[in-house]
């Protein structure tokens, strides 16, 4: 699972990012002709919340997965959800949903159901079926959360946020206009600003604007004061400083004021500024990659400084980038992974793309108690598509463990010992979950019906709609309803 939810459109459509950045990124469809409205952020309220460290790994290393067939099945109610990982020392997950009447409602799942802790009255405006909902936690279960909702069509778009603290206490609501297609609009986790991308010319007639035309801006959300606009192609921030791109260069400004910190320049050119999307800016610990456009050149910089620390190079366009800690990432591009650390890039392994054109995606990380593993899928050779598990596990060091797969679309999950694999059915016909045993080379253990099957998104990172806990595996959609697998006798 990752740490933080991040929702994006690229071209006017939806796409969904685990990640490790602080807060939640959200972009807007829809097209305008207008000019940017004078009042674009509207905030009321008093965030007072001491926020802990943001989450800059990977969960907690995970309980050994179930290994004999499930024979105990529970429903759960729908609703769009987050589900964060138990605490270290084990535990059942907790699980935050948005219900039909835009409360939000925290719980923790016990037996064959979800224990309610407390109950938020968000409005009508984040009730499901009239707007695009989204949460994130960024630092965990304690605190603060974010809840948005993206109201995408009609002349009224806006996003609505929500920043509550982890006993479900409102502490802010902002509103926020759109103007172009292709905005990312992010609250902090403390919610003293807003940092947002904007374009300052007229969208092309399909609503996109190219990255020449594009700023970042940061809102202060006490007074509604901009206290910065810089151009950049792409941004990300971790609460303290927001990092922009441009040309060869590279920025970073402090969050908090809008001061500029330190400006880098790289002597490699790092996006095409003709094109509607740009490669982004990741972080990575205290090291933020940037890759040239041309050759595929990573640059390293040092998040504080913005000095140089590391140049390498990789094969293909970098897809996601999940951190490890001690400035260690797993970095997805194009055609493959591998492992950066502190000085450089440690290890590659080609992932072949599927030969249909279909996105090729992380499909989770996992911390291990000896490694770290991910999976991703991969076509063999026409003879099929298979899951890949890849990492810096002693079992995986000399190479990868490929498992063939029950059909072409699916979504897995990794436990330290076991992958779950749930194939997409078309609505009305039977979902089967499969599970493969990762110390036995993959052999097959078991398959179990299941009561629904979950939305399967075609995006870049890993999305899981699987949650293996110390006592069993959750199935939770956004939207649908929800299941639970135990072994039960």
């Amino acid at each position: 699972m990752g740490d933080v939810v991040e929702a994006r459109t690229r071209g006017g459509r939806l796409r969904w990012v685990a990640t490790a950045s602080a807060g939640l990124l959200v972009a807007l469809t829809g097209c305008t002709t207008q000019k940017p409205p004078a009042a674009a952020l509207d905030c009321g309220g008093a965030a007072a919340l001491d926020v802990p460290a943001v989450r800059t790994g990977l969960p907690a290393p995970t309980a050994p997965g179930l290994r004999e067939r499930p024979r105990s099945v529970a429903t759960l109610p729908g609703g769009p959800s987050l589900v964060l990982p138990a605490a270290a020392g084990g535990g059942a997950p907790v699980v935050y949903r948005v219900d039909p009447e835009g409360d939000l409602v925290s719980g923790r799942l016990e037996g064959d159901g979800v224990a309610r802790r407390w109950r938020t009255p968000l409005g009508e405006a984040f009730r499901p079926v009239e707007a695009l909902v989204t949460l994130s936690a960024p630092a965990g279960d304690g605190g603060p959360l974010v809840v948005a909702a993206h109201h995408q069509h009609g002349e009224d778009r806006r996003s609505e946020f929500r920043l509550l603290s982890g006993a479900g206490e409102e502490l802010l609501r902002c509103t926020w206009r759109p103007y172009d297609s292709a905005e990312h609009v992010e609250l902090s986790p403390d919610g003293k600003v807003l940092v947002a991308t904007r374009t300052t010319k007229k969208p092309r007639v399909n609503g996109s604007s190219t990255v020449a035309d594009r700023h970042v801006e940061i809102h202060s959300t006490a007074t509604g004061e901009r206290l910065v606009r810089a151009r950049t192609t792409d941004y990300a921030q971790d609460g303290t400083r927001v990092y922009g791109r441009l040309g060869s260069e590279v920025f970073a400004y402090e969050a908090a004021g809008g001061r500029e910190v330190w400006r880098t320049d790289t002597g490699t050119r790092l996006g095409d500024p003709r094109k509607a999307v740009s490669a982004p800016v990741f972080l990575a610990g205290e090291l933020l990659l940037v890759q040239a456009a041309a050759d595929g050149t990573v640059t390293a910089l040092d998040t504080a400084t913005g000095e140089r620390r590391w140049r390498g190079s990789l094969p293909g366009r970098v897809q996601s980038v999940h951190p490890l800690g001690g400035n260690r990432a797993l970095v997805h591009y194009r055609g493959g992974l591998a492992f950066t650390g502190p000085r450089g890039i440690e290890r590659t392994e080609p992932v072949p793309a599927p030969a249909d054109g279909a996105r090729q995606k992380i499909e989770h990380v996992v911390r291990t108690a000896d490694g770290v593993m991910g999976a991703v899928v991969e076509d063999r050779d026409g003879s099929g598509r298979a899951l890949t598990v890849w990492g810096d596990t002693p079992a995986l060091a000399d190479a990868p463990l490929r498992i063939p797969l029950p059909a072409a679309h699916v979504q897995a999950v990794l436990t330290d010992t076991v992958a779950y694999v749930l194939p997409w059915v078309p609505d009305g016909e039977q979902a089967t979950l499969y599970a493969y045993d990762l110390t036995a080379e993959g052999r097959p253990l078991w398959q179990a019906d299941v009561p629904d099957r979950l939305h399967i998104e075609d995006s870049p990172g890993p999305d899981p709609s699987l949650h293996p806990y110390a006592d069993g595996l959750l199935g939770l959609d956004r939207s649908a309803r929800g299941w639970v697998l135990r072994p039960g006798s």
